[in-house]
């Protein structure tokens, strides 16, 4: 169960990381480069539409697989030394998992939100200015991932 857990918690982070990848550093600047505003918001959205919904299903696996390897290791460290512990490394990807969760929520929930609410309306100037919040929060959860995944890799 523990390596289940730990390859659908890697699969998930790739899914995570990589749809952001593939959003800042190819996507993003092709449309904006290549289309006018409104169709640039109307493909964003659909994209963000269903790039979102697998961002959905990857947190709640996220948490899912983080809770279980944490919980798991800090039993497994209890029962050989008598001390409840895990390296730091892992309890800052713990806390900037929860921060990039909470982000997430906040680009999902509220951002995107506003933004179809504008391109349905076409309100362009206040789905342009929603599309800037989301990825501006977007590039602070790829930030906070880089530095996760460094956590856990690097700081023991």
């Amino acid at each position: 169960m523990y390596d289940l857990a730990k390859l659908l918690h890697l699969v998930s982070a790739i899914v995570w990381m990589g749809g952001m990848t593939f959003m800042l550093f190819a996507l993003r600047p092709a449309a904006l480069a290549l289309l006018e505003p409104q169709p640039r918001a109307r493909l964003m959205g659909a994209v963000w539409q269903r790039f979102f919904r697998l961002v959905l299903v990857a947190v709640v696996v996220l948490f899912a697989t983080g809770s279980h390897l944490y919980t798991t290791a800090f039993k497994a460290a209890k029962a050989a030394t008598g001390v409840g512990s895990v390296p730091l490394g892992w309890n800052l990807m713990l806390g900037l998992g929860l921060l990039m969760m909470l982000a997430f929520g906040h680009i999902y929930f509220a951002g995107f939100a506003k933004f179809r609410r504008a391109v349905a309306a076409a309100e362009w100037p206040q789905a342009a200015q929603a599309a800037g919040q989301i990825h501006k929060l977007v590039v602070l959860n790829f930030v906070l991932g880089w530095l996760a995944i460094a956590s856990v890799r690097l700081v023991h």
